[in-house]
């Protein structure tokens, strides 16, 4: 019963949290005189107003599972048989595919044959784990929109010219490659685990009594979607920093996805499953990369009394509908040891949420929050987008 309970508050707080994207027209609003106001930025803090995308290289990724090369083999049945029969001086010939005796009536003779053949034959299964790994990170590279993925054709062209012997997933010759290619990180890792299971539907009984029946009811589809092959996968995935060999990130990251069919076991099928786990896996790095590489922009203008902005980041940017982007501000803090100055950042505690109205370059953006938090808004303000967790409730809950 508490496990029914939990999985309602689950739903209820999942639903809380999904956002929709506002619509927003912004010639309906005029530009009022605190729209006008404009940020003072100091010297120490020019820099922060950059934004120039870090290039990045995503190489395979090692391959440690079980899971390579292999064959699979397929088998056919196919048959025939004959019967003649003779009864009370009336002759008969029934042929069916896969027929067994007619029976006798009265006095008969029956005469049986039968020929059958099985087809075997092997087929090649190829499921290039390591090289669907590097697909589901420069993925999420894309989605987050804050780096400049290395066309990977043009990084195996740079492999080939120089002979380069690539030791998959190691890093020391990851960086060198990197280095020939010019970018500033890359990526490499490993796919480490795919472990498969087989879980038969649920057979609870959806007969209970007031909201523990709704609870039921709310779970039913969950149930029959966690049947079948459930598939984990677990990668090591490590960021190098090109000009120095640091690794800057280096996480173990896992995902799951159901594969469904029946209890015989399909190599193809945990496969392909394993593949969409690895990029709900890599999607556990946005948080990370988010914090070192969000891509950011400023507010070019700001109307309706600070009811709307438009910025200066769109779907180059990765900037979807609905999505978030945090607004800041900046000031000069200097050290009264050292007298250094130095640029330092504060989230204004305000919602910015990205609109309907969005182009290759610039969106419109709904400001919401209290007066005194969004007179700091300011045009001039620096923005980024924010982190964003990706991670259904219900998912995990499994």
């Amino acid at each position: 019963m508490l496990k029914y309970f939990v999985l309602i508050v689950s739903v209820v707080a999942l639903s809380g949290c999904m956002k929709s994207s506002p619509k927003v027209d912004p010639m309906a609003y005029q530009v009022m005189p605190s729209d006008t106001h404009f940020i003072t930025i100091p010297d120490t803090c020019k820099s922060s107003y950059t934004f120039e995308k870090p290039r990045i290289a995503v190489v395979e990724f090692s391959n440690n599972t079980g899971y390579g090369d292999m064959k699979a083999q397929n088998t056919q049945f196919q048959g025939e048989s004959e019967t003649k029969r003779v009864s009370g001086g009336v002759a008969g010939v029934v042929a069916t595919p896969g027929a067994v005796g007619v029976g006798y009536v009265g006095a008969s003779k029956t005469d049986h044959k039968y020929s059958g053949s099985v087809d075997t034959y092997m087929r090649d299964i190829s499921p290039k784990v390591g090289e669907y790994a590097q697909n589901a990170v420069e993925t999420t590279v894309h989605s987050l929109g804050g780096m400049e993925v290395f066309d990977r054709t043009n990084l195996q062209k740079i492999m080939s010219e120089h002979k380069f012997q690539m030791t998959v997933g190691d890093p020391d010759t990851a960086v060198q490659l990197g280095k020939l290619a010019g970018v500033e990180y890359i990526f490499t890792g490993s796919v480490d685990s795919i472990s498969a299971k087989y879980v038969p539907k649920s057979s609870t009984r959806n007969n209970q009594a007031g909201w523990l029946g709704a609870a039921m009811s709310l779970t039913a589809m969950a149930a029959n979607t966690q049947s079948g092959w459930i598939v984990n996968v677990e990668m090591t995935t490590k960021m190098l920093d090109v000009s120095t060999g640091q690794v800057i990130i280096n996480r173990k990251v896992q995902g799951r996805e159901v594969a469904g069919g029946g209890k015989a076991l399909n190599p193809e099928l945990i496969v392909s499953a394993a593949k969409k786990a690895m990029g709900e896996a890599v999607a556990d790095l946005n948080p990370e990369l988010s914090q070192k590489f969000a891509p950011g922009g400023y507010i070019k203008q700001i109307r309706g009394g600070k009811k709307v902005a438009l910025v200066n980041m769109g779907f180059n940017n990765g900037l979807e509908a609905g999505q978030s982007l945090a607004v800041y501000d900046i000031f000069e803090v200097k050290d009264p040891f050292t007298q250094e100055s130095a640029c330092n950042m504060a989230i204004i505690p305000i919602e910015v949420i990205v609109s309907n109205q969005i182009q290759e370059d610039q969106a419109w953006v709904e400001l919401k929050g209290e007066p005194a938090a969004l007179e700091r808004v300011k045009v001039g303000s620096l923005i980024r987008k924010s982190q964003e967790k990706g991670q259904s409730v219900l998912k995990k809950m499994f």
